[in-house]
């Protein structure tokens, strides 16, 4: 099991029916989100100059009781996230436990 400490800002749980498409479709998705370091992109004709901070997401795994306890941490906070394989990607990691760190 790999670990990942950052700074966590939040979590979303969901799932329903998506019809943007026409044709329904069932969705689902579990992701937590954290700040990193601003990163500036630079290549060929596009500079863009960022500074400060950056929200970047990890899936996590869909599982209401998880959600249910990462709903009751006070954010922004330190955290230690457990890593995973993903059951449906093998090569990613997901997000399956955490610990607040000081």
């Amino acid at each position: 099991m790999s670990k990942l400490v950052v700074t966590a800002i939040g979590a979303s749980l969901a799932e329903g029916v998506s019809s943007k498409s026409g044709t329904p479709k069932p969705y689902q998705f579990a992701t937590v989100s954290y700040l990193i370091p601003a990163e500036s992109y630079v290549k060929n004709e596009h500079n863009i100059q960022r500074c400060g901070q950056q929200v970047k997401e990890i899936s996590m795994l869909q599982n209401q009781a998880l959600f249910s306890q990462l709903a009751g941490v006070p954010y922004p906070c330190k955290m230690e996230l457990h890593l995973s394989p993903d059951p449906s990607r093998p090569d990613r990691n997901i997000v399956s436990d955490f610990e607040l760190v000081d």
